[in-house]
């Protein structure tokens, strides 16, 4: 395929399949279907939503687009907004904790030989 052309409301969105996840939903907006080496996923996450610590062996970049968040990776807690991006290697724990208004980001991520995601009884705690 050459290219691909479509619109964001036109894509599925489902809810984010790690387990302990709460009020996040996801949408594969480009994924190697449609010819790419790479994947790029919209999130959206209501208010207090969470997508807990994990694990995977993929890399992944993410652009804030709307709200703001506490973001957990490895040990360290980091305040994102509007228009931050954050890049996180593969094998590195994460966790993303929405606050009271609607969340809203871009993730690129690129293909490991192993997706899987592994959940971490690790907390996102404290304060940025």
């Amino acid at each position: 395929m050459d290219f691909y052309l479509s619109n964001i409301q036109e894509v599925e969105k489902q809810e984010v399949p790690i387990k302990g996840s709460k009020g996040a939903f996801i949408q594969w907006l480009i994924t190697k279907d449609k010819g790419a080496s790479y994947a790029v996923r919209k999130f959206s996450v209501l208010p207090n939503g969470i997508i807990p610590m994990h694990i995977h062996k993929y890399q992944e970049t993410v652009v804030i687009t709307k709200g703001k968040c506490k973001v957990c990776v490895s040990d360290k807690i980091y305040e994102m907004q509007e228009g931050d991006y954050i890049f996180i290697d593969g094998n590195v724990k994460h966790a993303f904790i929405n606050y009271n208004e609607n969340l809203e980001f871009f993730c690129i991520i690129n293909y490991a030989e192993d997706m899987s995601i592994q959940v971490l009884d690790d907390e996102c705690k404290g304060n940025p």
